[in-house]
């Protein structure tokens, strides 16, 4: 894993019919014995930024650089490798937020997680780094029972149902090993802890979680196999009836009115959560970067109905998962950087109470938001 480290606007179209809420069949879930749902809070107040957009319409965050919230004194390693190197993050739907965490290998050491607070329009540290991450020897914990700094890749997910911060795999600081463990982070209580010591995926970096609230469990694509992991017993289930292998360099969405988990970044894949069958989608007007294996942000929006994908630049991507056609649906300026080489993964994510997507690109950058749709 190591060697492997090292822009004419289309029309938009705009759908009358978008559908209000997610859709999708059930499943059976994994409610007994779970943790206490969360209490809802009131919806959060529109910000006058996110409020004012239009369908098609970015918006620049002011003062939300994570380089402005770095710990003090600095954890050890270079930060803009939170986000550089291999670095993923997940959306907390509970609190409309981005969280972002990232680091590993010899990159960085710090194993703090960073917050895009949708509410207060502010970056935040939403976990303090260990004071021990100068001590990581290439365990997955650290003297103190936190978890060590890794890639990260799309291996991140928020448990809603249970208010947990979920991680599985990664490569770890200093040395870039794979980590077999699944790590989950209690906001409740403050604290982590290793949920599973040893996962059965068969390949330990590359991995793509995505929690689905329909089922309440958190689906992961490792190399080879699909498993579902239940936050109700702690346990992984195989799921896949063959082989599915899938490049590492891919990022995943769950599309929950079909039941798709979709993948994209060496083409389209799709394995159906009802049948369980893995099949490539094939689709038109697609941007280079669905098949560039460079794991482009992936989200779906389900107000609009559609998978939305971005990879740098001002131009957003959707995909109609009935059509197969794809659709630049950007209108306004955007950010000018483009995506890191190694992938932008879950710092691209839908936030439903505000229907938008959250962006994190750079830490010296200010983050961003995109509507699909009103």
């Amino acid at each position: 894993m190591g060697a492997r480290r090292c822009a004419a606007v289309a029309s938009l179209v705009w759908w009358v019919a978008a559908i209000a809420g997610c859709g999708g069949g059930g499943g059976s879930g994994d409610a007994s014995g779970s943790a206490p749902v969360p209490a809802p809070g009131p919806p959060p107040p529109p910000s006058i930024a996110i409020s004012d957009l239009q369908p098609g319409q970015w918006s620049e965050l002011p003062g939300t650089t994570i380089r402005s919230v770095l710990p003090n004194p600095p954890q050890p390693g270079y930060p803009p490798n939170l986000v550089l190197s291999w670095s993923g993050g997940t959306v907390d739907a509970v609190r409309s937020r981005l969280l972002v965490w990232g680091g590993g290998h010899a990159d960085y050491s710090g194993n703090e997680v960073y917050a895009l607070d949708l509410p207060s329009l502010s970056m935040q540290r939403a976990i303090e780094p260990s004071p021990l991450t100068a001590q990581s020897h290439c365990t997955s914990a650290l003297p103190d029972g936190s978890p060590t700094a890794r890639h990260t890749y799309d291996g991140l997910a928020h448990v809603a149902h249970t208010d947990q911060f979920f991680s599985v795999g990664g490569a770890l600081a200093p040395c870039g090993t794979g980590d077999g463990a699944t790590w989950t982070y209690d906001f409740a209580a403050r604290s982590w802890r290793i949920a599973v010591a040893d996962s059965p995926m068969k390949t330990r970096y590359g991995t793509m979680a995505v929690y689905d609230a329909a089922t309440r469990l958190v689906y992961v694509k490792d190399q080879v196999d699909f498993h579902s992991y239940s936050p109700a017993t702690g346990a992984y289930t195989r799921l896949n009836r063959a082989d599915q292998p899938v490049d590492y360099h891919l990022s995943a969405a769950i599309d929950s009115r079909r039941r798709k988990f979709v993948m994209i970044g060496d083409g389209v894949q799709v394995i159906d959560l009802n049948t369980l069958e893995m099949t490539t989608m094939a689709t038109r007007q697609a941007p280079a970067f669905v098949g560039s294996q460079q794991s482009p942000g992936i989200g779906y929006d389900p107000v609009a109905d559609r998978i939305v994908a971005w990879h740098g630049g001002r131009e957003v991507y959707a995909l109609d998962m009935d059509t197969g056609v794809w659709t630049q649906v950007a209108t306004n300026a955007g950010p000018a950087a483009s995506a890191p080489v190694h992938g932008t993964f879950g710092r691209w994510g839908y936030v439903p109470a505000y229907r938008v997507f959250a962006l994190v690109n750079d830490i010296d950058q200010n983050a961003w938001v995109f509507r699909l749709g009103k």
